[in-house]
């Protein structure tokens, strides 16, 4: 028999899976439409967390589902359904962060700008979600005596049952922790070079700092200025001879001509720098002027994504490694840390989104506070004319009521 979790731990791991899910999807929402419908968001270096933010929203749906999919039984659709989702979009969140891997690689060793790197988004699109999409269907039509079928209870959700649990390593994890691997290989080749170009590329991987290559990079140089003192200049005057070879036929061959004017003094020319000191201003974009500073922001993003998976993944593989020693004992404590950081993916990519569009943030803020001050300043001012309107209706039918009395007791009199 298969081991299980007590009622009560059941309900509490159920109850964090859902609010963790809740604030994923409101971060997740958050993403989706501000990419979509405001410029300010959909630059490219939020184009791949946009992307995997459909991955994300998919293992929300099965942390809300949580545990009423094994408690429906394993032949039940909704468990078959929330299994297909979790093979679907567990190992999406891997699979882009290996391609964002590979696109730092491009970045800091091909070269590659933006623009090129746009051309391979439809390419990763459909490797993440595809490679995923072909075990997920397949799961769905394999059913033996022995193990029955492949989606069943697995203690948090319906996913690989326990008598397919090989089905975890084999298909998903072993391809997902290559894929680790490898994007952490070119993360060290990266960070290396970012070492090499620290004084260029400092503050880097600063969350907060949304754009580090914006500020100036302050240079000093001792120049020294030496004057002498200058005495003050007469107007002066200037005799010129005329050469033979231009003298008019009017002038007699050995005269003169004089002019009499006043000449502007010239101003002491400066003396020259040695060139060491013709340094000009520079800021940290030209500092960069071999590189292209969009991708190298680009790259940073990528950088969070990968931080921000190691978060949701690490726990997630010691639990899988903990269940393959000890099949028969499942640890409380590492699958409620499991189910609260897989719910959490969403929420942390949200924050590398942020962090990332600091200043759209501040913008859209600025305007939603600008319009939520801008309403009762219109309902004011509409109740304020509704009020002058009655005042005013009601002076005119006073005023005519005055008229009446008066035209009354005239005609009485």
């Amino acid at each position: 028999m298969a081991p299980s979790l007590t009622p009560e731990q059941s309900r509490s791991m159920a109850l964090t899976e859902r609010i963790t899910a809740g604030i994923s999807i409101v971060g997740i929402l958050f993403i989706i439409l501000t990419y979509m419908f405001s410029s300010s968001f959909s630059k490219p270096i939020n184009r791949l967390v946009f992307y995997a933010s459909w991955g994300n929203l998919g293992l929300c749906i099965v942390a809300l589902i949580s545990i009423d999919g094994p408690d429906a039984g394993e032949d039940s659709a909704l468990c078959q359904f929330q299994g297909f989702m979790a093979q679907l979009f567990l190992g999406v969140d891997a699979y882009w962060a290996f391609c964002m891997a590979i696109n730092i690689y491009l970045v800091f060793f091909r070269s590659y700008n933006t623009k090129q790197l746009r051309g391979l988004d439809h390419k990763y699109f459909v490797t993440c979600y595809g490679f995923s999409l072909i075990p997920a269907i397949t799961y769905l039509f394999i059913k033996t005596k022995e193990r029955g079928k492949i989606y069943g209870g697995a203690v948090l959700w319906c996913w690989v049952s326990t008598e397919w649990s090989f089905l975890r390593i084999a298909v998903l994890y072993i391809f997902m922790w290559i894929a680790v691997l490898i994007a952490i290989v070119i993360y060290i080749m990266a960070g290396r070079y970012v070492w090499r170009k620290r004084d260029a590329l400092d503050g880097f991987l600063n969350p907060f700092n949304e754009d580090p290559f914006a500020k100036n990079v302050v240079m000093t140089t001792s120049v020294t200025i030496t004057s002498q003192e200058r005495k003050p200049s007469l107007p002066s005057y200037e005799v010129r001879e005329i050469d033979q070879c231009h003298a008019d036929h009017t002038y007699d061959a050995y005269s003169v001509n004089v002019e009499l004017g006043q000449q502007r003094p010239e101003m002491p020319s400066r003396p020259s720098r040695p060139a060491v000191f013709h340094i000009p201003s520079v800021t940290r974009a030209v500092a960069l002027s071999e590189e292209n500073v969009d991708s190298f922001l680009y790259a940073r993003v990528a950088f969070l994504f990968f931080v921000a998976l190691l978060i949701t993944w690490v726990p997630s593989s010691v639990n899988r490694a903990y269940a393959l020693a000890h099949p028969e004992h499942i640890n409380f404590g590492l699958n409620f840390t499991s189910a609260v950081v897989f719910s959490c993916q969403g929420f942390l990519n949200c924050l590398v989104y942020m962090a990332t569009s600091q200043s759209a943030c501040r913008k859209l803020w600025a305007e939603v506070m600008r319009r939520d001050h801008r309403l009762p300043t219109s309902r004011k001012e509409s109740f304020t004319a509704y009020a002058m309107r009655r005042e005013g209706e009601g002076h005119g039918k006073q005023g005519l009521d005055s008229d009446a009395t008066s035209m009354t007791n005239l005609t009485a009199r």
